[in-house]
């Protein structure tokens, strides 16, 4: 008798483990894709870039798969993005009078940004083109939380006015830019423009469904904007121009191909828009 609490506790225990055991597992795509979405919401941008990348490698889940390829483009599309405007920003306050007993530093910072937009800008538009093919009438879903944005940069705007800043404000003036630049791109995904608040009410209802057309004509936009940085008045690389444009081109044909499906005067209107501007770019920028 005195036994007895013993054996049922071995009882009650033994049940708690067949039960746990039991449980369906949890994929590790499945998992990668938690961890990227939970990097995200707390801002760790490389975490999630390396949860996202294994994810798709080991995604045995279709719909897991697509949803973590399609934000990661978003994600080293936003990142292109942000790394240009901090370049932009130097260049900027390396020609201001504050400047003037600093603008070394300011135009090295200049390139090393240059180069982290341009290497992520490439990143974006290989893992498009890889996309692009497979793309249907299907929308595409994705969740995720939407990113905090403010429009403002404290630390942008001292760099711009010639000011030097230290490395924790540069570090945060980084991140801030990361942020806002994310928000502009998933809000244009999604369906809400250049429009971060609409693009947050858009995600706070959960899965996005968004249409292909949309996301290619989009991502197409983000490309030919960002790879300005290669005109005269940045970096000044024709070669690099020239290839933005192309890979745009055809990511407009794809577009063209879901819009003869589907019909919408107000995207055919921008991708005629868009292939007339490639064609000029590309005329000032011929093969060498």
């Amino acid at each position: 008798m005195p036994h007895r609490p013993w054996l049922f506790l071995v009882l009650v225990v033994s049940i708690l483990l067949l039960a746990c055991s039991s449980a369906p597992p949890v994929s590790d795509s499945n998992q990668r894709f938690t961890d990227a979405r939970n990097s995200l919401k707390s801002s760790d941008f490389s975490g999630a870039l390396s949860n996202l990348d294994k994810a798709i490698k080991f995604a045995s889940d279709d719909t897991v798969r697509q949803q973590a390829i399609v934000l990661r483009i978003a994600l080293v599309t936003a990142l292109a993005d942000a790394d240009k405007q901090m370049a932009e920003a130097y260049y900027t306050g390396a020609m201001q009078p504050a400047a003037q007993a600093h603008t070394g530093p300011f135009y090295n910072m200049r390139s090393d940004y240059y180069n982290a937009a341009h290497s992520s800008l490439m990143d974006a538009m290989q893992s498009e083109m890889a996309q692009r093919s497979k793309l249907t009438g299907t929308t595409l879903p994705l969740e995720v939380s939407f990113p905090g944005f403010t429009g403002t940069n404290p630390g942008i705007t001292k760099i711009k006015s010639g000011q030097l800043i230290s490395d924790s404000e540069k570090a945060s003036a980084e991140l801030q830019a990361d942020r806002d630049a994310l928000a502009i791109v998933l809000s244009e995904i999604g369906g809400a423009g250049q429009d971060p608040n609409k693009g947050q009410q858009v995600y706070s209802s959960g899965k996005v469904e968004i249409d292909p057309r949309v996301y290619i004509i989009e991502l197409s936009n983000n490309f030919m904007q960002t790879g300005g940085m290669y005109d005269y008045r940045g970096v000044n690389k024709p070669d690099r121009l020239r290839t933005v444009n192309e890979v745009v081109q055809g990511n407009l044909e794809v577009a063209q191909k879901l819009l003869d499906a589907k019909p919408d005067k107000d995207l055919e209107a921008r991708v005629k828009k868009m292939q007339a501007d490639c064609e000029k770019s590309l005329k000032k920028s011929p093969k060498t």
